[in-house]
């Protein structure tokens, strides 16, 4: 899987280090909707093993330990900041697995398959081709019955003042409408959803993909 691309001029550089991300991810109301995601979409069960492609520091597992007491969580990210933040955080959990680098199929081989793979903020800050290079490899990662969740700001033809503002300041450059994620998404998964949920506490929607075998 290639690399991302981000814009990361001027205060956005800042967001790579960990501390400054899990702020700016509490400001932007990252509780409610990673508590959502996990109760409405994410759905894990006792005895799941999940992986997270983008993981940023691991922030979903306080909310993944509210849902089941047993599973795997395996978090890969590019950025070696968020990883070392979220290792640090999570030291004393050997379930919990950060991994800095991108993964790649040959990844997967080494690791074994998932209930549950997570893509969450990850597609619009890739190209097209890079966007279908990663719904492969989550595919080669999920076991017969497994299930792909993808989040990701949107554009709308009815969009408000505050979805505009957040796509036009987001780090990544290809935020889609939904019609367009679907197109990406259909040449690699024949069982998808789409849906634009309402997640935080003010007027934003988002994008939620679920795709299966």
């Amino acid at each position: 899987m290639a690399k991302v691309d981000e814009d990361k001029s001027g205060l956005k550089r800042f967001i790579s280090f960990g501390w400054v991300y899990e702020f700016v991810q509490f400001v932007a109301g990252s509780r409610i909707y990673r508590r959502k995601m996990v109760e409405q979409f994410i759905k894990p069960f006792d005895g799941c093993k999940i992986l997270d492609i983008g993981c940023g520091t691991g922030e979903y597992v306080n909310f993944l330990d509210k849902a089941c007491s047993n599973y795997e969580y395996y978090v890969f990210d590019s950025e070696l900041n968020y990883i070392e933040r979220g290792r640090e955080l999570y030291k004393d959990r050997p379930e919990i697995k950060l991994i800095h680098q991108m993964l790649t199929k040959e990844s997967i081989n080494e690791i074994g398959q998932f209930d549950i793979v997570l893509a969450i903020g990850v597609m619009h800050h890739m190209s097209d081709d890079v966007v279908l290079s990663l719904l492969q490899t989550a595919k080669a990662a999920l076991k017969p019955n497994g299930r792909l969740i993808t989040y990701d700001p949107g554009r709308y033809k009815d969009e408000n003042f505050i979805e505009t503002f957040f796509a036009n300041n987001d780090r990544g450059r290809n935020i889609r409408a939904q019609e367009d994620y679907a197109k990406l998404i259909k040449q690699v998964f024949t069982n998808y959803k789409g849906f634009e949920p309402q997640l935080m506490y003010y007027p934003c929607r988002n994008i939620v993909f679920e795709c299966s075998l």
